[in-house]
């Protein structure tokens, strides 16, 4: 429905940059300005079934509704199709300018955190660049433990959750950090603890050859001392309320079948 409205919009050149964005018709490119531009500029073909256009390397060519091979420079129909073109100079002029906001914003974020505060602006810039930026949905597993991390992970937007399951027992810690498994994975170490993701997140990921380069510079430390006196509190305190559930839900489930065999009591009149 959305596809259709916007086949009108740009047919018209009334073209909506909301719904353009949110129909992805550009990669790599967030900027409300942008948008607005590019869906100004798009313009639609209509290709019917079987028809063979040339491609124009001037231009960038997305499928809007329909089905299309692309082969040998060439758009081919396989049903009626409807494709949006842009100037593709346009377009990389946007993404390189959405690419190097990224690696300022992400700049900015690691030189907050005190790990990376005694390096570089060039140095952060050099690491950042050599680092992949990431979205991640709710609920993704980052870490187990037990397992040695390959990748440092910086959260750059959205919640992650670090906790830990032994005997079937999950205990979580309530910690705001925004950085995970740096010490584990320059010193090998397995991890402590899982950590997933509790909203959909955007993450800054450094595997261990970019992190060993700046090793000597970084204030590594151990990410979390996790307290193993009061974790066995905390396991014991979660069985023990796990036993009186059980023996709680024992107790009535025998109430209940003690009633079930007494007399049933008569209701109606015999006369």
């Amino acid at each position: 429905m959305n596809k259709q409205l916007l086949k009108e919009q740009i047919k018209f050149g009334l073209c909506d940059p909301n719904l353009f964005k949110q129909l992805k018709i550009v990669d790599d490119i967030e900027s409300d300005v942008a948008f607005q531009l590019l869906s100004k500029r798009a313009t639609l073909i209509e290709i019917k079934k079987d028809d063979i256009i040339n491609i124009d390397n001037q231009f960038y060519y997305k499928l809007l509704l329909g089905d299309i091979l692309i082969r040998d420079n060439k758009i081919i129909a396989l049903q009626n199709s409807d494709v949006i073109l842009i100037n593709k100079g346009l377009i990389e002029w946007f993404q390189q300018e959405e690419k190097l906001n990224k690696i300022e914003n992400c700049i900015d974020i690691l030189f907050e955190l005190q790990i990376f505060n005694s390096l570089s602006y060039y140095q952060l810039k050099q690491l950042v660049k050599q680092s992949i930026y990431i979205t991640l949905n709710e609920n993704r597993m980052l870490f187990h433990q037990g397992e040695v991390p390959t990748d440092g992970i910086i959260l750059v937007k959205g919640q992650l959750q670090q906790f830990k399951s032994t005997e079937g027992i999950e205990l979580v810690f309530n910690q705001n950090r925004k950085h995970f498994a740096i010490y584990e994975c320059i010193n090998s170490k397995p991890m402590q603890f899982n950590v997933k993701t509790k909203s959909e997140c955007a993450l800054i990921k450094i595997n261990r050859k970019t992190l060993l380069k700046y090793e000597l510079d970084l204030k590594v430390k151990k990410e979390l001392n996790i307290d193993l006196n009061q974790f066995k509190l905390e396991i014991i305190k979660k069985k023990e309320w796990q036993k009186f559930k059980t023996k709680v839900i024992e107790e009535v489930n025998k109430d209940l079948e003690r009633k079930r065999q007494l007399p049933k009591l008569r209701t109606q009149s015999q006369y």
